[in-house]
């Protein structure tokens, strides 16, 4: 179990992997914060695409990372669905803080209370 952040207001979400990660960040940030359309609409079971079970069934599921890299957590960005990976909860929520603003240009409030801090 994982626990995050939110970028906006920093309570905390929970989930058991990205996909639950991610389906408690939107659910979070769909109802508490208003977000409309998402580009996650018909992500979930993403992590289990079709086309990778005969290679699941052997063994062989080709991964993001090369063999003997630190596997990290990970989580996908409410607005453009790129996966934001982190050591820890804590690590994952800077980084998904770091993303909103280099690459959809918002400013959390959450962000800027730490940096007047």
């Amino acid at each position: 179990m994982t626990t995050i952040r939110c970028p906006v207001c920093s309570e905390f979400l929970d989930g058991d992997g990205e996909s639950e990660l991610t389906r408690a960040l939107l659910e979070h940030m769909t109802n508490v914060h208003d977000m409309q359309e998402s580009a996650l609409t018909g992500t979930e079971g993403r992590e289990h695409r079709p086309e990778l079970w005969e290679g699941m069934k052997r063994g062989t599921v080709p991964y993001d990372r090369e063999p003997g890299e630190d596997i990290e957590e990970s989580v996908l960005c409410p607005y453009c669905v790129s996966r934001i990976y982190g050591h820890d909860g804590e690590d994952l929520s800077i980084n998904l803080r770091v993303h909103l603003k280099e690459a959809h240009d918002i400013w959390p409030p959450s962000t800027v209370r730490e940096l007047l801090e």
